[in-house]
């Protein structure tokens, strides 16, 4: 399946991020060459991929984590291109990078209330409650150290302070690397809730298959290009996903 053959398939509302022509290099070595796509609003994007494909790489410059070398990013209707990462948080576009990035010195608590200042909202405890609806186990260790909590608890804890900036998009870059799948499960479970409600969510993962259960659409990524597109059954079906994962002359 190719990028071209979904285009037409209609996806709900407008876009809230829409990427054209991305091209990002580390000094001369080009690793994503004119990637495009786009998440509406309300919608759970998932961009698929082996290791190396430039899946992170194009979220990072999407969010102006790092620089790219070309390309439009528009962003609830306006031109971001070259916008700071700041002004991309205060836009409403929230990041959660991989690995259970969290303050280990602080509790739990304060992680989450560190999260309030992305939203322009500092200190603003209104959202607590809903955080710890969503996450009860937080709640439960509300008060203590988050050095103390396991690796799929901090993850918990990256994606609340994530949540709590409340934001029109959130994009989670491999939340499962490392966790057991029954903790991904809950982070996905939380997040898809989000997302009925009216937050939009782009998703890194490798792990396909999870991925594709929660996902409303789905682009694979592979050297830095898009090879595939479309509604998760759709990819699942798809020669491109053997392609990718099983080798260019696999066959079903």
């Amino acid at each position: 399946m190719s990028a071209e053959s979904t285009q037409t398939h209609e996806r709900p509302s407008e876009a809230i991020l829409r990427v054209r022509d991305l091209v990002v290099a580390y000094g001369k070595a080009e690793v994503v060459h004119g990637l495009s796509f786009e998440v509406r609003t309300g919608e759970f994007v998932v961009m698929l991929g082996r290791n190396g494909a430039g899946k992170s790489t194009s979220l990072c410059a999407a969010s102006a984590l790092i620089s790219k070398r070309s390309g439009s990013i528009e962003f609830a209707g306006s031109d971001m291109s070259g916008a700071s990462s700041s002004a991309m948080v205060q836009a409403g576009l929230i990041h959660v990078l991989e690995g259970h990035r969290v303050f280990h010195a602080l509790s739990v608590e304060e992680n989450l209330m560190l999260g309030t200042w992305a939203s322009g909202r500092r200190g603003d405890r209104s959202r607590l409650d809903r955080i710890y609806a969503l996450f009860p186990e937080l709640a439960e260790k509300r008060h203590q150290l988050a050095a103390r909590l396991s690796g799929g608890q901090q993850q918990i804890l990256a994606v609340g302070a994530g949540v709590i900036a409340d934001p029109r998009l959130l994009v989670l870059d491999e939340p499962s690397a490392g966790l057991a799948p029954m903790v991904i499960t809950r982070i996905l479970d939380a997040v898809a809730a989000l997302c009925r409600e009216g937050m939009a969510i782009l998703l890194v993962e490798q792990m396909v298959e999870t991925a594709l259960r929660f996902a409303d659409y789905a682009y694979l990524i592979e050297t830095g290009r898009i090879v595939g597109e479309g509604r998760p059954q759709e990819i699942r079906d798809s020669e491109a996903l053997r392609s990718v994962y099983l080798g260019h002359h696999a066959t079903a």
